[in-house]
């Protein structure tokens, strides 16, 4: 039994990424329509947090979708309103990696701020953001976090215009280590930028929001108007911040508990196949 459940095991670590430093992460996978729905995992709460007003926080649909289904995001009233969770356990405010797959057909035009990744509020020290933004010297990719006392720091630069290709999918990628001083970007596996343009990376003194935004800015602001597809939080630098990497090939997966079964392992083995 033993050799059995390391072989299946084995292959289940074969068929996607994995990262044990994962604390949250959604596939967009559920039945398709309605909103974004639960997270697919996270070291705290999953449940998607009640939008306000309008909207259901995006739809889930089948086209395009990088892996399986993905998540549409607008500003349309029909996928619109906020699409939040939890950051308790989901997001270490001093070290992690947020990444996502990204599609939309009006980026490379768009001059807009088109809001990926953010905190609940922009108050404070709660203010923290993943964008696209266009600079006028060209669309950026960047991120910014707010410290206490007023302090900040950003990392911004601008994409490559061979790679800003729309209705095309792209991997994204932000890591930052406030206690080491570090943090990086990267559009499709390449490297953008690993010191910030704007401040000096340090160590966050408190974080005062309780949720986190997908697909929008702080606060709920610059609503990204596209896909996403595998969106994950980890609480390390998952890739080297000195150079490129290449961008995942599969959807991303967890370590699975030592105590779990022969038919749970398997089980999961059937759910990535299927994906």
């Amino acid at each position: 039994m033993f050799k059995k459940l390391s072989f299946v095991a084995a292959l289940a670590l074969a068929v996607a990424p994995v990262c044990a430093d994962t604390t949250f992460l959604h596939h967009f996978d559920g039945a398709v329509g309605g909103g974004g729905g639960d997270a697919d995992y996270g070291v705290g709460s999953v449940v998607q947090q009640t939008p306000p007003p309008i909207g259901n926080g995006g739809q889930i649909v089948s086209s395009p979708a990088k892996f399986g289904n993905s998540l549409l995001r607008s500003n349309g009233a029909d996928v619109g309103g906020r699409l939040t969770y939890q950051t308790a356990g989901n997001y270490n405010v001093n070290k992690g990696t947020i990444e996502m797959w990204i599609n939309s057909s009006d980026m490379a035009e768009n001059g807009g701020f088109l809001g990926l990744w953010g905190s609940d509020t922009s108050s404070g020290s709660g203010d923290v953001r993943m964008y696209i933004y266009n600079t006028g010297a060209g669309r950026t990719l960047g991120a910014y976090q707010a410290g206490a006392g007023g302090s900040f720091w950003e990392i911004e630069q601008v994409i490559p215009v061979a790679q800003l290709t729309d209705n095309a999918w792209h991997h994204v990628a932000w890591a930052f280590d406030c206690n080491a001083g570090v943090t990086a970007t990267w559009w499709d596996g390449t490297l953008l930028r690993n010191t910030p343009d704007s401040g000096v990376v340090n160590p966050r003194n408190s974080f005062n929001n309780t949720r986190f935004h997908i697909g929008e800015n702080q606060g709920g602001s610059g609503t990204w108007n596209g896909y996403m597809d595998e969106f994950r939080i980890s609480d390390s630098i998952v890739y080297p911040t000195t150079g490129d990497f290449t961008p995942p090939t599969a959807p991303f997966s967890v370590p699975e508990p030592s105590s779990l079964g022969l038919l749970a392992v398997t089980g999961l083995v059937a759910r990535r196949r299927r994906a």
